[in-house]
């Protein structure tokens, strides 16, 4: 019987010196794409980490230091550059697997939509083709960090981030695309405001050249802005058209239009369906602190599509909840589920002292986004 190679021993770059099985902390077969491209991102003008030089050499050899302490010793998968001192992500899209994201991210990023307040698509800076495989081609946007990368502290901080998010979806909405796969990886928000310096991305809690700590701050102190990011699986409309097109599986595996064997669908009521989904499963599970949102959410998952509301409507009903709510239960401390005892008394206890510092300093329970994120200089 002849033999199988594992996936591990059968790639080529698995004889590379720098590789992970050859040198401890060394590079993973996805990060040798960028290697490749090192060179031509520089004479773009975008510098990548130093770990995907041709001339790296792993700054922890020949030294007692691990490699997981030092800057270079980290895999991100993501080509992250810098440019005139900004910090920015290049996303890789094969046009044969997504050949209409490019077209919806750059309709968002031009005017008059770009500098719409109600916009909350990620922007899109530049598009880069690649010299070495013709169907690929790099989106440089914004960094942006996961939400839940920094926890939540108040009522008034989830609230902020649904109704920005409402609001996103809903100018999406507005102008005929069908996003297909809300869900909690493909919502995230500027960290600019909430840490101290640039976090790196492998390991937040210290900054991008891995010199020092960052310190981190609340929502509340210093309010940030949500972003709805992913439109390879998008559908755009024009004006008149049939609100039908062929399925666009996302991560969200519960849609119940997934199980029609036509393979059509509206993809309108299944981003309403996702986002209810998204509230009960990233906020409404993890805290008691929002139940109030159960009827929303309710309406908004209902299992035939002609029956859920639209998202105007869900926009609607949510600004109605949120115009009822005092101000002490948008100040009220968003209480996670899991907390442990001690940390839960903890928590309670500076939840009380903060509190006393926004009354005392007249910081609003709930936080506004700020400016929209600047042009790529």
């Amino acid at each position: 019987m002849a033999l199988s190679l594992s996936p591990v021993t059968a790639h080529p770059c698995n004889e590379h010196p720098l590789h992970w099985t050859n040198t401890p902390g060394g590079l993973k077969r996805a990060e040798y794409f960028w290697r490749e491209h090192q060179k031509y991102l520089a004479d773009c003008g975008y510098m990548l980490r130093p770990r995907y030089s041709k001339n790296w050499q792993p700054s922890w050899l020949g030294t007692k230091t691990d490699p997981w302490q030092c800057e270079d010793g980290k895999s991100t998968f993501v080509g992250l550059v810098c440019s005139s001192l900004q910090v920015l992500p290049l996303k890789q899209v094969k046009k044969s697997n997504n050949p209409t994201e490019q077209d919806i991210i750059r309709f968002f990023s031009e005017e008059p939509l770009a500098s719409d307040p109600h916009s909350h698509s990620v922007p899109l800076y530049e598009v880069l083709q690649s010299p070495i495989d013709a169907d690929v081609i790099f989106l440089v946007m914004p960094y942006l960090m996961r939400i839940y990368m920094v926890k939540f502290t108040t009522v008034g901080e989830v609230l902020e981030c649904l109704r920005q998010l409402f609001q996103g979806l809903q100018f999406i909405h507005s102008n005929l695309v069908g996003h297909c796969d809300l869900q909690i990886l493909n919502v995230m928000m500027d960290p600019t405001p909430l840490f101290s310096d640039m976090p790196h991305p492998a390991y937040p809690k210290k900054s991008y050249d891995f010199k020092k700590k960052v310190t981190g701050y609340t929502r509340t102190e210093r309010p940030t802005k949500y972003y709805i990011i992913d439109f390879g699986l998008s559908r755009k409309f024009s004006p008149g058209d049939a609100f039908i097109a062929p399925t666009s599986f996302g991560g969200d595996r519960s849609v119940p239009e997934y199980k029609d064997p036509s393979g059509l669908s509206n993809p309108f009521p299944i981003d309403v369906y996702s986002f209810g989904n998204l509230i009960r499963e990233d906020f409404l599970e993890k805290s008691s602190s929002v139940d109030f949102l159960k009827p929303l959410v309710g309406e908004m998952m209902r299992v035939k599509p002609d029956e859920r509301i639209t998202i105007h409507e869900a926009v609607d009903l949510f600004n109605g909840l949120l115009a009822s709510l005092s101000e002490r239960k948008l100040r009220s401390r968003y209480v996670y589920r899991k907390e442990f005892f001690i940390a839960r008394i903890f928590r309670a206890c500076r939840h009380v002292v903060r509190t006393a510092k926004y009354l005392r300093h007249g910081v609003p329970a709930l936080p506004t986004p700020p400016p929209p994120l600047p042009p790529k200089p």
